[in-house]
């Protein structure tokens, strides 16, 4: 329902664009147009006004000179009247005998037969003589009208081409747009290349940088299935060949210890292999970001130390928490895989009767959980390999002779990197061995990084 809402809402662009550009030019228009017609209204009041002051100057020097004022002095436009005591002493032939305007002096706006005046009185008290001048203002405002009404029939005629020219112009300007999507659709499902950013407008980089990227997870995701692929399939093919000849021995009636002790290697390291498989395939499947929620490091390696304490303690060894942080934001079940894989590593290669030392704690705005042994560490040069899948020190002929197949550093790897962790590999101070920093910001994880 929201997605045919949102579909509603924005169905095309280009109608879209058509639409509210048209509408913007109409309205632009209107208001320009209705501007343009206060002005000129203003502009007509103000010539009408002008013509009325110079009419009434002139009447008024007639009658200053005692001179006959004619009644047909101006045109049929024009209307005057001169009061003296009350008497009406002289006027235009259009003009009425009743008194036009007697409401003060200034500018009046009357209605006389049928038709608007704008009218200017004065009076003089002294000599008790009251002087209106009078010119029609509807003749100006129809003038005005005509040319307001000429000025925008012309734009409204040419609203039809004007959609024309913008609809042509808004397809061609999202061309751009189509093109790609076409070269999206006709794209091999194998076909992880990039777009060159210079064969697009400079709006549509985003688009193009977002898919080029996209596009390169994709490629990396792809490459790690092959190598996850060929990499299963390489470690657990020993352990079969070594199954498959245990088995042809048995079958021959030849057993003795060391085929028995070699065949329980196999089935051992073929069982770590499966389950850390698993593991791995469950922490990397799904969206787990999605489902984040606060998660105590603290409670997460208690829980993890009770599951691993038997094991550990059959081995004579010990294992110590320390330590108390922030919560972080995370998936619990691949922290405890994360935890668990660290723990287990350190207590494989550490002999018996060792020490496995777990500590949380907060450092510069992290939560830091730190795993140490007292094995024999791992030298430097090896600490960027060693979290690689199926990689170990010496390959299988491990001088610790620990069964083991590689994979728990790089689960422990992509776990880290899925909550924006950072990994550091270090020797411990405290106990001699290796030492596993695995450090959380305490704030949001970005769920692009997962």
């Amino acid at each position: 329902m929201v997605k045919a809402k949102r579909s509603a809402s924005v169905k095309s662009i280009r109608s879209f664009l058509i639409i509210v550009i048209l509408a913007v030019i109409c309205l632009s228009n209107f208001i320009a147009a209705l501007q343009g017609f206060r002005n000129s209204l203003d502009e007509a009041d103000q010539l009408v006004d002008r013509q009325i002051k110079e009419k009434f100057n002139v009447i008024s020097s007639l009658v200053n000179h005692r001179v006959q004022i004619p009644a047909a002095l101006f045109d049929d436009n024009t209307i005057f009247q001169f009061w003296q005591d009350k008497t009406l002493q002289a006027y235009s032939s259009n003009a009425p005998v009743e008194p036009i305007a007697f409401t003060g002096e200034g500018f009046h706006q009357v209605s006389y037969d049928g038709r608007r005046w704008q009218t200017y009185s004065m009076g003089n008290s002294s000599k008790n003589y009251l002087l209106v001048v009078g010119q029609r203002v509807d003749l100006y405002e129809a003038l005005v009208n005509d040319i307001l009404l000429k000025a925008i029939i012309p734009i409204i005629w040419v609203l039809p081409l004007l959609a024309i020219l913008i609809w042509l112009i808004v397809y061609f300007g999202l061309n751009p747009i189509k093109q790609l999507a076409l070269r999206l659709s006709q794209r091999k499902v194998d076909d992880f290349s990039r777009y060159e950013g210079s064969e697009y407008p400079d709006e549509m980089l985003p688009i193009v940088n977002s898919l080029n990227e996209l596009f390169d997870r994709l490629n990396n995701a792809f490459e790690r299935e092959k190598r996850f692929s060929a990499d299963a399939a390489h470690e657990l093919r020993t352990p079969l060949a070594a199954l498959t000849v245990g088995l042809h021995n048995i079958s021959d009636g030849v057993v003795n210890q060391a085929d028995l002790s070699s065949l329980t290697a196999s089935v051992e390291k073929m069982r770590q292999c499966i389950e850390q498989l698993l593991e791995l395939h469950q922490v990397s499947s799904g969206d787990r970001a999605a489902s984040f929620t606060d998660c105590n490091l603290h409670a997460i390696s208690q829980d993890v130390i009770s599951d691993l304490y038997s094991a550990i303690a059959h081995k004579t060894q010990s294992i110590e928490l320390l330590g108390q942080c922030d919560d972080v934001l995370g998936d619990s079940f691949s922290l405890s895989v994360l935890v668990r894989n660290l723990i287990d590593n350190a207590s494989k290669y550490t002999p018996a009767g060792g020490a496995v030392l777990v500590s949380v704690q907060n450092m510069q705005g992290a939560a830091v959980l730190t795993v140490e042994d007292s094995g024999i560490g791992i030298s430097e040069d090896q600490y960027e390999r060693v979290t690689q899948r199926f990689y170990r020190v010496g390959g299988d002929r491990h001088a610790s002779g620990v069964i083991g197949s590689g994979l728990g550093l790089s689960i422990v790897s992509f776990v880290a990197y899925q909550h924006g962790a950072t990994i550091s590999l270090s020797k411990s101070q405290s106990l001699g061995g290796l030492a596993v920093r695995v450090s959380f910001n305490t704030g949001v994880v970005d769920s692009e990084t997962a």
